[in-house]
């Protein structure tokens, strides 16, 4: 079956996936999500808002792949994790999809702001 793998944003954890598995689960697709090294129950001290971050997701990816237990990988971020998915993408051409809500723009406008 295809996988979703839901990246959650800044401030948040894995548990924020949670009010739209009633909409991806009848679509016959997995649905996999994790808390960012710093966030909900991870270890780690600080988070990167996105830059570290896509390692995170690199090590989910190679698992799934490993357990050779889904046939297509999507990704699905918020905020951070929009702009995770970003830039894990544009080095793995195998992701099928990606949906994208509220990424930033420009990391240096961010962190300015």
């Amino acid at each position: 079956m295809p996988c979703v793998i839901y990246l959650h944003g800044n401030s948040s954890c894995r548990l924020g996936v949670l009010q739209y598995l009633k909409f991806l689960l009848p679509l016959n697709v997995t649905v996999l999500t994790f808390d960012f090294a710093g966030c909900g129950m991870s270890d780690g001290k600080y988070i990167s808002l996105g830059y570290f971050e896509k390692e995170d997701l690199k090590m989910v990816i190679q698992y799934l792949r490993e357990t050779q237990s889904v046939c297509s990988i999507g990704l699905w971020g918020r905020s951070m994790g929009a702009a995770t998915a970003i830039m894990y993408a544009s080095s793995d051409n195998t992701i099928s999809g990606n949906v994208l809500d509220s990424p930033f723009s420009s990391f240096s406008e961010l962190v300015n702001d």
